[in-house]
């Protein structure tokens, strides 16, 4: 993988570039926003660490930038800021993940693995799949431009769907990812809920179904 990391601070944006390094990774240093701009259109990067001080701009404005370019590169916010408000704005513009300073490299390293395990299918609050789209901020489902009425746990389902495109889903999986501990529910419930929705796609057009494995479970393909 190739990770860009913008951060202002050369002895900690080597430091990590080490790191990296070390784990058999390319990663480049962009010490502003305007070089981070630069690099991010000249290369293609697997990865962005992003710190949010930097001289040139606010990070934050970094982040709505790459974004509104519907460019899902997933980025890791690295911050010194303490506000609970500035973590909310980056992960609301977008950011998948943020990191507080000062930080274990261990943890960095294993935060950006988990990063590049997401689909490359989600852009800020949106995960794509074909002209099928799940807003997850706003819980919201739309088939090209037009939105789809779809009840919570519909919305649930797709989303978890989406997220793992093309791999076999088990029952017992969804029912974990979206009911909490001790709640209960029918036995069917996911079987009719994930009937419902395939109704639905079917009548909107949708390039995207989800497909019954009898005995194993769903696939969106």
């Amino acid at each position: 993988m190739r990770v860009l990391i913008t951060e202002d601070n050369q002895q900690l944006a080597t430091f990590i570039q080490q790191a990296i390094t070390q784990d058999g990774h390319a990663a480049d240093i962009a010490a502003t926003a305007a070089q981070n701009e630069q690099l991010i259109q000249s290369w293609q990067y697997d990865a962005l660490i992003l710190d949010l001080g930097l001289p040139d701009k606010d990070g934050l404005e970094v982040i709505r930038l790459i974004r509104k370019q519907q460019n899902a590169l997933p980025i890791l916010i690295l911050t010194a800021r303490g506000s609970v408000d500035d973590r909310i704005k980056g992960l609301d513009l977008g950011a998948d993940d943020y990191l507080n300073k000062p930080f274990a490299i261990d943890e960095l390293k294993a935060r950006l693995r988990a990063l590049l395990r997401r689909p490359s299918t989600y852009t800020g609050n949106l995960l794509t799949h074909n002209n099928l789209a799940v807003d997850t901020k706003a819980r919201r489902v739309t088939v090209g431009c037009e939105n789809l009425a779809m009840g919570k746990t519909e919305v649930a389902i797709l989303e978890y769907m989406i997220r793992n495109a093309g791999l076999t889903v088990g029952k017992d999986a969804l029912y974990d990812a979206i009911y909490a501990m001790g709640f209960e529910v029918t036995d069917n419930a996911i079987q009719v809920a994930v009937h419902r929705i395939r109704k639905k796609l079917e009548s909107s057009n949708a390039q995207t179904t989800i497909k019954t494995l009898r005995g194993i479970g769903y696939i969106l393909t």
